[in-house]
């Protein structure tokens, strides 16, 4: 069967249905509430069956200590995660995408989560500077690529409906498009990449096709090892540094993650090419 565009993968994904639940089913998969215009001819029933299926694979990655609220408006601008949450204590993640596009809901959505695993409003609480925002954008993109990715894997063996089998691989495409548009340097270059391009990621952290560079890399790893999505949600929990530096923010970081998590933080450091002595000293012991 050929699919052609992002319409005919949204057919395939019509009326999904969440799969099965697993331990702590509460934790497992965000509580969803849809707002009830704004979407098209897409139905809420079904924005709802998607962004549940999507949450699901990015929470049974990092389960949350208590279960996320999120209340989804439809955007007319851009997708987002505001820092101001409902009377009722709900995230607000708006998202813009209309009709039945399910690939973008899920695409976007899965952004917004990865916002909301890293704690995004301690970056607000504390005051923090917008200049290392850009990697926060760059883990968020980390989470679209791998959500969409793992929601295909999933779907080889336990789709919604049993004949939906052979729709797997339409997701992975989706995402294997995305990577296949960027030009991705090898691991060895990045170090020099990232010399070239920090201060222009440090000025706009909205750079995306810089920071899909950045995470198309983190999503390699987190593809060899889906424990380490756990350090990400200690990525804004460091005590903020005066002088807001990307090493700093790395090494705060670093400090913050259970040992089981650092050297994950430390592949990352050596993948963009940070000098920390804190971090070298501190593995090497």
């Amino acid at each position: 069967m050929h699919f052609t565009g992002l319409k005919v993968i949204s057919v395939l994904l019509v009326s999904l249905l969440v799969a099965e639940p697993e331990k702590n089913t509460a934790f497992q998969t965000p509580s969803i509430r849809i707002e009830a215009e704004g979407w098209g001819d897409a139905l809420t029933v079904d924005i709802k069956k998607v962004l549940e299926s999507a949450g699901r694979e990015l929470l049974k990655r990092i389960p949350p200590d208590k279960p996320i609220r999120i209340f989804v408006v439809a955007s007319k601008t851009v997708p987002q995660v505001d820092f101001k949450r409902t009377e009722e204590g709900e995230f607000i993640v708006r998202l813009a995408v209309r009709d039945s596009y399910w690939a973008q809901y899920a695409y976007q959505f899965s952004h917004e989560m990865g916002h909301i695993v890293c704690h995004y409003e301690r970056r607000n609480d504390n005051k923090i500077g917008s200049e290392n925002l850009w990697f926060e954008e760059t883990v968020a993109e980390t989470a679209s690529l791998f959500v969409l990715t793992r929601m295909a894997e999933t779907w080889k063996t336990n789709p919604p409906y049993n004949n939906w089998k052979s729709f797997a691989p339409a997701l992975d495409d989706y995402v294997k498009k995305i990577i296949r548009e960027v030009g991705v340097p090898t691991v060895n270059k990045m170090p020099s990449w990232f010399k070239d391009n920090q201060t222009a990621l440090r000025a706009d952290g909205h750079l995306r096709e810089r920071n899909k560079i950045v995470a198309i890399h983190l999503f390699k790893m987190m593809e060899k090892n889906p424990s380490y999505w756990e350090a990400f949600r200690y990525l804004n929990l460091g005590r903020p540094d005066a002088t807001n530096s990307f090493e700093s923010y790395v090494e705060n970081w670093y400090y913050s993650v259970p040992n089981d998590y650092k050297p994950f933080v430390k592949e990352v450091a050596d993948l963009l090419g940070l000098k920390s002595t804190l971090i070298k000293n501190h593995s090497e012991k």
